[in-house]
């Protein structure tokens, strides 16, 4: 599958900066999927924030080898992603927590 670039401008920031931009009602609110480490995960893109925290990838391998074992516990979890890289690597239990329910369902449906 070839990579794609998807574009959610803020435009009400876009538009206080002076610039002419319409909403796009039509656009796709699919969920798309990332692969990061062997992992797959959906990526709600018109939800909270980008969808997915990318710079935290490399938080995420250095924690990896250190969770075998472990009881892990991923506060503000969102799409679960160090929840499920634990768990990839050994941790004996995992749990993700995040205030929002959309969230938690998204972290449930990577699990």
């Amino acid at each position: 599958e070839k990579p794609q670039i998807i574009w959610r401008p803020a435009v009400a920031r876009l538009r206080s900066e002076g610039l002419e931009i319409e909403a796009d009602d039509d656009a796709d609110n699919d969920a798309v999927e990332a692969t990061e480490s062997s992992l797959v995960y959906e990526v709600d893109v018109w939800g909270q924030k980008t969808g997915f925290y990318c710079d935290q990838r490399d938080n995420r391998n250095f924690l990896a080898p250190l969770c075998a074992g472990k009881r892990v516990l991923d506060l503000y979890c969102y799409s679960g992603g160090f929840a499920l890289s634990a768990a990839k690597h050994g941790a004996s239990q995992c749990l993700g927590v995040d205030s929002s329910r959309r969230a938690v369902e998204l972290a449930q449906r990577n699990a």
